[in-house]
């Protein structure tokens, strides 16, 4: 299907050679940094050296490619240049954010249904279907609403409408019904969608064809490791919750996930922050640039 469907590329008479020592630097970092946070919820914690040696190795590495990167003459692997733009900076920013929320949730959404709501993997699956949905709703027309009106309104309204849509859980308890979970989850995906399609036109707002490659890198690097911190700062919130109670069962359990939710609620509050920032023009991104549209 890509053979047949995938337009030819038109080859560039621009050459580069590629950049080894930046990717030597930069690939190790993000690699070292995600395996660092995601080892804070088997450790409880930032007081473990398998945590903090890891996070810290990836600090150095990235500052040294900063500082590598700062004094190249050519072209790094990843063009810091690009965040001299406030608008690229601000959807860098919410990208990360949002891989907080979206990954962070997606790992206590089935571990909920098994542990507070004694569902079997499979029927916690099946519950999850609603966010799905609502995410397919709304990817289906963001994207062209983002062409008529500007994307920091849809980001905005996207991020209200997800914590409307994880509020529920905040408050839910052992008995809560099945079915108003479900469309607090339809709710919630629908934000989601909406908010992702919203922030990846944006990125590309004010770029050259030029820049684009490494306008992808970075939007790319900076949500997975959004979406590592997320899963990680959450696991370690809802084990901590757990841990500090004395007395077990299935409550305790409930009390921990909810405040790991009202977690994810405040990530999406912080996330209104970069989104004031967002560029109230209405560009054409350089994507479009690209596909000829």
């Amino acid at each position: 299907m890509l053979a047949w469907q995938l337009p030819r590329d038109k080859l560039s008479g621009r050459k580069q050679s590629l950049d080894v020592i930046g990717l030597l630097l930069l690939s190790p970092a993000f690699a070292i940094l995600i395996y660092g946070i995601a080892q804070i919820s088997s450790h409880g914690g930032l007081n473990s050296s398998a945590v903090v040696i890891p996070l810290v190795l990836g600090l150095i590495l990235m500052a040294a490619f900063i500082a590598y990167a700062l004094r190249k003459k050519d072209t790094p692997v990843l063009d810091l240049r690009l965040f001299k733009s406030r608008n690229f900076s601000a959807s860098s920013a919410l990208l990360f954010l949002t891989g907080i929320v979206a990954n962070g949730a997606m790992l206590l959404l089935p571990l909920y249904y098994q542990q507070v709501r004694g569902e079997s993997a499979l029927y916690a699956g099946l519950w999850l279907i609603p966010q799905g949905v609502g995410m397919l709703l709304t990817r289906s027309w963001v994207g062209r609403l983002a062409d008529r009106i500007s994307s920091r309104y849809i980001v905005l309204v996207s991020l209200v409408v997800t914590m409307m849509g994880t509020l529920p859980f905040a408050f839910a308890g052992v008995g809560t019904n099945q079915v108003l979970l479900a469309a607090a989850l339809l709710i919630r995906g629908a934000g989601l969608g909406g908010l992702l399609i919203a922030i990846m036109v944006s990125v590309y707002i004010g770029l050259s064809r030029e820049q684009v490659p490494d306008a992808s890198i970075a939007a790319r690097i900076l949500q997975t490791i959004g979406g590592a911190f997320g899963s990680g700062i959450l696991a370690t919130v809802v084990q901590h919750q757990i841990s500090s109670h004395t007395v077990s069962g299935v409550n305790n359990v409930a009390g921990a996930y909810n405040v790991a939710f009202w977690w994810s609620i405040g990530f999406v509050v912080i996330a209104a922050i970069p989104a004031l920032l967002l560029s109230k023009r209405i560009e054409k991104p350089a994507t479009a640039q690209i596909s000829g549209a």
